[in-house]
Parts: C-alpha cells; sequence; structure tokens
C-alpha cells in the first residue's frame, strides 16, 4: 500500500530532519545506536553507491557508546557553524542559493510560505528560522507523506523540485567538505542520498519524472566562480560588510 509505504518514508524523513534540528546529544547518539541507525540507512540507500552509512556507522563508532563533555561541545561548535553562524559560508536555508541576491528571506522563501498556507501550515517564527531553512522544508513534506493521499505525493514530488533538490544536495556536499565532525559529514551525506531515494521512490508512486530546472542553480555556477567562493571561506567574516545569512 503506499500510503504505508509514505508513513515509513514520513518515520525516516523525521529522524533525518532530527539529525538538522538541533545539536547531537547523548540521547540522539544513543537513539541511533538502539535503532541500528547505519543498517537502517544502508538498506534505504542501497545501490546509491556513496556509502554514506558507513560514514555514520563510523561515526558513531568513533563516539563511543559515552562520549565526553568535550566532545559533545566540539560537535555542538560544528553544528553552530553549519547552521548558525556562517562559520562555513553556507547557508541551509533555499533562498541564499536560489535568489539572485543570495540572500535570507527572498522571493523563494514567499513561495514556499505559499506551500504551507495552502495546507494551513505555517513557520512557528519566521525571524529566527525561515520559511525555507533546510528544517523546516523536510518538516512540510514529511507532513505531505504522512498524509499519504495521491494529491499529497504529487505535491511532494513537485515541492522536492521546485524547493529542495534545487539547494539542498549542493548546501549538502559542501558541508562534508567542511565540517569537523565526521558525525556532521554523515549527516550531510547520508541526508543528501536519501532525498534522492525519496524522490525515486515518489516517481515511482506518482509517474512524476524529476524537473531538471529545478537544479538551475546548480547548472549556473561555472567551476570558477565555486572555486572563488571556496577560498572565502579562509577570509574573516567581517559583520556589516558582507551578507549575513
Amino acid at each position: 500500500m503506499a500510503d504505508t509505504a509514505a508513513a515509513l518514508w514520513a518515520e525516516i524523513l523525521g529522524l533525518v530532519i532530527r539529525l538538522h534540528d538541533r545539536e547531537a546529544d547523548r540521547e540522539l547518539i544513543s537513539h541511533l545506536r538502539a535503532i541500528e541507525a547505519p543498517v537502517l540507512f544502508d538498506a534505504i540507500l542501497v545501490g546509491r553507491g556513496y556509502g554514506a552509512a558507513t560514514f555514520l556507522d563510523a561515526a558513531l563508532a568513533e563516539l563511543g557508546k559515552d562520549p565526553t563533555e568535550k566532545v559533545l561541545d566540539e560537535m555542538a561548535a560544528d553544528f553552530a557553524d553549519l547552521y548558525l553562524t556562517n562559520g562555513y559560508r553556507i547557508a541551509p536555508t533555499g533562498s541564499v542559493w536560489m535568489s539572485d541576491e543570495h540572500l535570507e528571506r527572498q522571493e523563494p522563501m514567499f513561495k514556499v510560505r505559499e506551500w504551507y498556507q495552502h495546507y494551513d501550515l505555517k513557520a512557528p517564527d519566521w525571524r529566527i528560522r525561515s520559511d525555507d531553512h533546510l528544517v523546516h522544508e523536510l518538516q512540510f513534506v514529511r507532513h505531505l507523506l504522512a498524509l499519504g493521499t495521491a494529491d499529497a505525493l504529487t505535491d511532494a514530488a513537485r515541492f522536492l523540485d521546485l524547493h529542495v533538490l534545487g539547494w539542498a544536495p549542493e548546501f549538502c556536499a559542501r558541508a562534508v567538505e567542511r565540517a569537523r565532525s565526521p558525525f556532521h559529514v554523515s549527516v550531510a551525506a547520508i541526508t543528501a542520498e536519501f532525498l534522492s531515494a525519496l524522490r525515486d521512490w515518489l516517481e515511482a508512486e506518482t509517474g512524476i519524472a524529476p524537473d531538471i530546472r529545478s537544479n538551475a542553480y546548480a547548472r549556473a555556477q561555472d567551476r570558477a566562480a565555486r572555486e572563488a567562493e571556496a577560498r572565502e571561506i579562509e577570509r574573516p567574516f567581517v559583520p556589516g560588510l558582507e551578507p549575513s545569512w
């Protein structure tokens, strides 16, 4: 049954969302071990060929059964650089990637908001975490999966194409390159592979092939521009002189 499968995808997506929502703590690490998360993701992502589940397995092994406060603090700092302080110069929000200005809270955010409003949903506080933040966008996809109807699954496929897959894989790719913690490297790798697998399943269920136009941002960036942006991370960020997302 499609609705049963959709519910399973929704449940696992909920776990992916938790990995991006806030810092890892002992409870999360213990839960990942208890459910054998590497095995779970390996089964879902079989055939993807990137080994993201292996990264998670190695990261959990390195953390040990009882991570020290020092290790948890280092992971929290890594999380902050990824999601809160712009320390790695990669934003977890669609507007920065998909708008010409590369700034927060631009037209892509308002387009996402329209989708939420159609389902009588809204971000808790867009000033703190914008509507097009990775967590909110994935929460919306999870909501559609949980509904499980043909229309909701169709919308999930289209929303992924228009508002997630146009930027989130690139965010994950750069997080893999820049994150210090093996745990967050594995989270980014797993997320990219999971979104690809989910979109494949939605295509099988709905018959809607991925819209390659959704990846216009990635195609439009030439390699020289990417290399110049990558070097930007080496230059100290000075508040007030540059966009701050």
